[in-house]
């Protein structure tokens, strides 16, 4: 059972890689969005479903804790982004 999970957290963690969510962070973390708004709408809906997954898991072992705080934490910060380009794109028309 703990090779399911161990499996299921490694594609978790690749998937955000692949998604540049590690970039993404870094320049969130500095107070900017460097991504496009599309970029950013696909990264919500796959944080959206790691984090439904770490809960799961977390109701299951308190261990997997840290993983739905930081999926959260990074669900937050792209969806400040896409509110941001979000309001600039409303604003441009």
């Amino acid at each position: 059972m703990a090779t399911i999970y161990r499996t299921i957290y490694r594609t978790g963690f690749a998937a955000l890689m692949l998604a540049g969510i590690v970039l993404a962070s870094s320049a969130q973390a500095a107070g900017t969005c460097t991504a496009s708004l599309a970029q950013y709408t696909a990264a919500i809906k796959q944080l959206e479903t790691f984090a439904a997954k770490a809960q799961v898991l977390a109701d299951q072992n308190p261990l997997y804790i840290a993983d739905v705080e930081y999926y959260a934490a990074a669900l937050s910060d792209a969806q400040r982004c896409a509110k941001s380009l979000g309001g600039v794109a409303t604003v441009s028309r």
